[in-house]
């Protein structure tokens, strides 16, 4: 079996616990539930305590940087299954998440009070990181969390077919136990729990289905109209003459009702009008806006400000969300009629031409107007007759060109700056220095740096000034005749001069912030902004991620490196370090330069390495490398590293005993082989016996054994599902088979199994409809010929599936791979 770690909810004052787990999940945590279980979270012994309440906020807080992050607030495969999962957490009657990790602990030797204390703060420190996350709005924080897992991103994680948007972590008799149902009672309903407890007494004619995220409900009684929350709380009582479903809009849920046949806003909470029930029609129509009606005539209602756009237009208000604004169409022109969301008229613009620019709005050129204008929120005119404008995120600053000689802008002061300067060229970067409002100026007197935000010059400009670049990581570099100095926003301008300035390795700050370069000498500016030189046994490292850098940056290092070559002469490498020497022999095996990587790991096992001598036996003992092909040669290559104890060079010992190359065929000493790397923790040695009772070709066949090898593998990260689902199928294990098949993440192989279990009822209900599609699910991986004639007999014969086009598919499919079709 997996070791597993299982969620519950409990009560620690009863001691009670709801009677089923929550979910099950292989070895860790899933990524996206960290925020749930990690608040006021304790151990005791192997079972870890957190809050629930909490823990579902804080789970919220986490899925509404998901939703905004990858736009997914208004797309139904993600708000249905997630509105469904949080309804389930809060359903749950215990105030408290129980951590059961025994049997993920049963795979280490230490003692579980210790691992446990050790998880505790892994636990906790991914707490504070997704926490941050959610603070900056940034989830590019949680990156490194993917590093062992196999996804990329959360959104891969989201839309992954078994996780559904984070459903799919928690088992369906779960949630199907811990919502609240409606019961009826001499002709009346109530609402009522679980464990089967009156929630709301049946007093009322109809309760309605509850929303998906507020789960409330509409109630009716007699002739009126109110709202019931999932937990028998009555928010509202049946007053209104018609209610209709409760929407999230703010800070609490709202319902729109009517009175005397007219519409209104209530908030549900504290039963309070937002909109009073005085318009014919309410819409919603952006995120706090309602678009009102009344008369024949339209209006906008914010929930914050009240009416904003007077009741007055004869064409309703739609929302461009690009330069958020309301418009009204119309007729027989193509332009519209702009208001800010404050209600403030702009005014008629053609559709697309009108952009937000901090404050202000920036109307494009088009075909009424050859040049652009900017006005403020008011509508009143900045700038007009203007070629181009530049606004950089978060920038309250934005740079406009007129008559070729460029102007700045403060939107927040309504000012523009440095009116006596005559500005040829500007350039500026988001987030760079990780200061806003900064701009690369060219001007008569030369090239400086501005800070439009404080209004003053960080750089005065000079002539003497070449250009200036941005780097990363807060830098810019300043290159003048003589060289380059570097600028950064805490120390100015520095007094040293360079030859050239770099960027870091793929922008990774751990291998330094900046490379600078002087004479000979090639320095690394470390994250506490020290500067040190970089040894010449690290310019290998360097060299094999050359390409990290970019443009200019890759050209003078290569020029640098190859300078720094030829001056150590025909073997530079034995100047580098073993772990350098390795990658550049592992880079030359790959490009099937076989003999420079023999020599070069050859240089690494002479400074010791042992994998190198591993390598070098498997160079020496492939039959496809002809030109190296020495079996002799290439084991006492391994015989030198199993000597010392390499479980690797005992692995491969074996596989040579096993396939008779350099040794007679000893299926005997090859599995003594494998088992003594398996001793020194080889995975692939417990693959490789696991694979010898598996095939049955040189021992005799046996499942168990087989199973017992590759499970020993699985806790070392060598998966052999296929393998292990083929076992349990055979052993007519179909509980354990299931979950091997919801192992095939990429559904490579268990389709074949699914229509199979599906078809016949094996250890699932029989489900014809579910057995079809999985055995079409089999063929676009592979060519089945059990799931073809399935399919072919499904279409062809069975009454309730008959299907000429799918038949005639599935024939030609039959025929295309040869298979038999009676």
């Amino acid at each position: 079996m997996a070791h597993r770690i299982y969620l519950y909810n409990y009560d620690q004052k009863s001691n009670q616990t709801f009677d089923t787990y929550l979910g099950e999940w292989n070895y860790e945590i899933p990524l996206l539930l960290y925020p749930l279980l990690a608040e006021d979270i304790k151990v005791e012994g192997v079972e870890f305590f957190s809050d629930k309440n909490q823990g579902i906020v804080q789970l919220r807080y986490f899925f509404n940087l998901l939703a905004d992050t990858f736009q997914l607030h208004y797309k139904k495969a993600y708000y249905e299954p997630v509105n469904k999962m949080f309804e389930f957490l809060e359903a749950l009657p215990y105030d408290t998440f129980v951590l059961n990790a025994t049997d993920v602990f049963n795979m280490n030797e230490e003692e579980h009070t210790v691992q446990a204390k050790e998880w505790l703060v892994e636990i906790q420190q991914k707490s504070k990181l997704y926490k941050k996350a959610v603070k900056a709005r940034n989830l590019s924080l949680l990156d490194p969390l993917f590093s062992q897992t196999g996804y990329s991103s959360f959104l891969e994680i989201l839309q992954t077919d078994w996780v559904n948007y984070g459903l799919g972590y928690f088992e369906e008799l779960a949630y199907k136990k811990a919502a609240s149902s409606v019961f009826e009672e001499n002709g009346k309903f109530g609402l009522k729990d679980a464990k089967g407890g009156i929630l709301a007494p049946a007093v009322y004619d109809d309760i309605f289905e509850a929303d998906d995220y507020y789960n409330i409900s509409v109630i009716q009684k007699g002739a009126f109209f109110g709202y019931l929350q999932s937990d028998g709380k009555e928010w509202v009582s049946p007053v209104y003459e018609d209610a209709f479903d409760v929407f999230d809009f703010g800070q609490e849920p709202l319902g729109e009702v009517k009175v005397n046949g007219k519409s209104g806003i209530l908030k549900i909470y504290s039963n309070t009008w937002m909109i009073p029930a005085e318009y014919d029609a309410i819409e919603r129509t952006a995120y706090g806006f309602f678009l009102v009606e009344k008369d024949g005539k339209f209006g906008i209602y914010n929930d914050e400000n009240g009416l904003v756009i007077p009741v007055e237009s004869e064409n309703p208000y739609e929302y461009d969300y690009f330069p958020e604004l309301f418009f009204t169409r119309q007729k027989g022109t193509g332009k519209r009629k702009y208001y800010t969301k404050e209600g403030n008229y702009l005014g008629d613009f053609l559709e697309g031409s009108i952009s937000k620019a901090s404050t202000c709005f920036w109307i494009k050129p088009n075909k009424f107007d050859k040049k652009g204008r900017l006005i403020d929120e008011r509508g009143r005119l900045i700038i007009d007759e203007a070629d181009q404008m530049i606004l950089i995120d978060n920038y309250e600053t934005l740079a406009v060109r007129k008559d070729k000689s460029w102007k700045i802008y403060h939107a927040l002061k309504h000012q523009f700056l440095l009116e006596n300067e005559s500005v040829s060229k500007i350039k500026a970067q988001s987030n760079a220095g990780y200061k806003n409002n900064v701009f690369i100026l060219e001007t008569n007197a030369g090239s400086g740096l501005f800070d439009a935000g404080n209004g003053n010059w960080l750089i005065t400009p000079q002539p003497e000034i070449k250009q200036i670049y941005y780097l990363e990581n807060g830098f810019l570099s300043v290159q003048k005749n003589e060289g380059y100095q570097l600028f950064d926003f805490e120390n100015g301008l520095s007094a040293q001069l360079y030859d050239y300035i770099s960027n870091p390795l793929n922008y990774r700050t751990k291998e330094g912030l900046l490379f600078l370069y002087q004479g000979e000498n090639m320095l690394r500016m470390h994250e506490d902004k020290s500067i040190h030189r970089v040894e010449a046994s690290e310019y290998g490292a360097v060299y094999l991620d050359r390409y990290s850098f970019r443009g200019k940056d890759l050209e003078y290092f290569t020029s640098f490196y190859n300078r720094w070559k030829s001056q150590k002469g025909k073997n530079p490498k034995q100047f580098m370090e073993v772990g350098t020497i390795k990658k550049m022999a592992f880079d030359e095996k790959e490009n099937q330069n076989y003999h420079e990587a023999l020599r070069l790991f050859d240089l690494s096992a002479q400074k010791g390495d042992m994998d190198s001598l591993v390598e070098i036996g498997l160079l020496l003992t492939d039959p496809e490398i002809e030109s190296l092909f020495d079996p002799q040669r290439g084991i006492a290559y391994y015989e030198k590293a199993a000597q010392r104890n390499h479980p690797v060079a005992w692995n491969n010992l074996g596989a040579l005993y096993h396939n008779g190359i350099g040794y007679s065929f000893n299926i005997k000493k090859a599995i003594q082989a494998y088992e003594k790397s398996a001793e020194l923790g080889d995975e692939m040695a417990l693959v490789n016996l696991g694979d010898l009772y598996y095939f049955g070709q040189h021992l005799k066949q046996d499942y168990n054994k087989a199973l017992d090898f590759y499970q020993k593998a699985e806790e070392k990260y060598a998966y052999n599902y296929d393998k292990i689902s083929e076992i349990y199928y055979q052993l007519r294990d179909y509980k354990n088979l299931l979950v091997y098949l919801k192992k095939d993440y990429d559904q490579s192989y268990s389709g074949i199994y699914y229509g199979i279990i599906y078809e016949h009822g094996m250890g699932v209900k029989t489900d014809l409809k579910k057995a079809i599609k999985y055995y079409e699910q089999a063929n676009t991986y592979s060519a089945y010929e059990y799931a073809t004639q399935r399919l072919m007999y499904y279409y062809g014969e069975d009454p309730v599936f008959k299907n000429e086009m799918k038949y005639l598919k599935w024939s030609a499919f039959a025929e295309k791979h040869g298979f038999e079709t009676d």
